[in-house]
């Protein structure tokens, strides 16, 4: 067992990947009280970046299937050239599972982490609310489709879901409808295309990363707060390895450049 549960078991779910077999206990708690006070964030998801927050935090998409895709490719064509049901045949099968699972565990180690980063240190977070499925069944191309399933954006929503439940964080998502093209500062509707990354406001002279002013737009959405004039700031950019040195939502030390303050990003009141 590799953290204790707590709570009342209401069932045990037993599952195999692969040669390993997984015993999932799944126990009922009771659900902290909301939390009153506390900082507030709006997240913005996205393919170039995983994710850009009002706080001017940028989180490097990890790309794990990307980095793993040549070596699946040569494991799919060993299993192609065997006799099915073969030793050899099982034995590439195997190896093939073994790095698909390889890639899924990269993937929730991080959601994982980056989950627990925004519960801990905020008490409101607030998201879009997606049809991811429509986006994946219905982007313009194969390549854009794919991108949207390998950056599992409603896994990261859905840990996030439940650990600001647990931990009384409160848990807005808004209509996401014009948050991209809404100037943040003043209110305007600029359009732009996906291809456009950085957000100009002929009406107001407001310039700022296309993500972050969708973050900012998604927390004033959220919160229920007016237009005012938006503080520009230096983004915050965090590396894959950044979030993945976290132990229990806190940075772990290190003595190769990364360190506590290298994962807080510069706040907004």
């Amino acid at each position: 067992m590799h953290r204790p549960y707590s709570g009342v078991v209401k069932g045990v779910l037993i599952t195999r990947s692969g040669d390993k077999w997984y015993v999932i206990i799944q126990a009922e708690q009771e659900v902290s009280e909301p939390k009153r006070e506390g900082r507030s964030v709006g997240i913005d998801v996205g393919l170039d970046s995983f994710a850009v927050d009002s706080d001017g935090a940028v989180i490097e998409n990890p790309r794990f299937y990307e980095h793993s895709r040549d070596r699946i490719k040569k494991l799919q064509r060993s299993v192609a050239r065997k006799q099915r049901f073969s030793k050899n045949w099982k034995k590439a099968k195997g190896k093939l599972e073994k790095a698909y699972d390889h890639v899924t565990n990269q993937k929730n180690d991080f959601l994982h982490k980056l989950s627990r980063r925004y519960v801990d240190t905020y008490a409101t977070i607030c998201v879009e609310d997606l049809n991811i499925k429509y986006l994946k069944e219905n982007g313009k191309s194969r390549g854009l489709r794919r991108s949207i399933h390998s950056a599992s954006w409603g896994r990261f929503y859905s840990y996030l879901s439940y650990r600001a439940e647990s931990a009384g964080t409160n848990f807005i998502q808004v209509d996401p409808r014009d948050t991209t093209q809404l100037c943040s500062n003043c209110g305007s509707i600029v359009k732009k295309d996906l291809s456009v990354r950085v957000h100009e406001c002929p009406y107001c002279g407001f310039v700022a990363d296309r993500d972050y002013n969708a973050a900012v737009n998604i927390h004033r959405v959220g919160m229920e707060q007016p237009f005012e004039p938006v503080e520009t700031m230096p983004l915050h950019h965090i590396s894959v390895m950044q979030v993945l040195s976290m132990i229990a939502g806190k940075p772990r030390p290190s003595g190769r450049g990364s360190s506590p303050s290298d994962l807080r990003h510069c706040g907004r009141s």
